[in-house]
């Protein structure tokens, strides 16, 4: 079973969201499936593989929520401010909580945290993201049909 489905969130309307919304549930689930292996078995090759999914997951948020504010920025997403608030709250909270990893060496702070996300990120993306692909979907029609 999987910690989160993309049938649980709505579809974009830009391609380029829906594959990044695509490619961080993907990254999560592997990285529920590592904690759980590293749980049964605690070898330093399982935490390697964990540790390198997890720096790979905040690569991602961060590249995710910058491209996001890149477009809102470029069509002039009305909502921008609300939008990136919620974004850097979330990378904030993640931020904090693989400092303390880093520095205590508990990874199951990071482990929770990546469990605990999807409920924010289904709510995210059905009640913020979707309107905001609507418009910046409208918006690029717009300016093809000006061209």
């Amino acid at each position: 079973m999987a910690l989160l489905y993309a049938q649980q969130v709505e579809e974009m309307d830009v391609e380029e969201m829906q594959e990044t919304h695509e490619a961080e549930i993907e990254i999560l689930n592997e990285i529920d499936k590592l904690a759980t292996y590293y749980g049964m078995d605690k070898t330093d090759e399982k935490l390697k593989a964990l540790e390198e999914k997890i720096e790979e997951y905040l690569v991602h948020v961060k590249t995710h929520f910058a491209n996001e504010e890149r477009l809102m920025r470029k069509y002039d997403f009305p909502k921008y401010d609300m939008h990136k608030m919620a974004h850097d709250m979330f990378l904030m909270d993640l931020s904090i909580t693989i400092k303390q990893w880093r520095k205590f060496g508990d990874i199951e702070k990071v482990t929770n945290f990546i469990r605990k996300s999807p409920e924010w990120i289904v709510l995210h993306i059905n009640t913020v993201d979707a309107p905001t692909s609507a418009y910046i979907a409208h918006m690029m029609a717009l300016e093809k049909e000006k061209k």
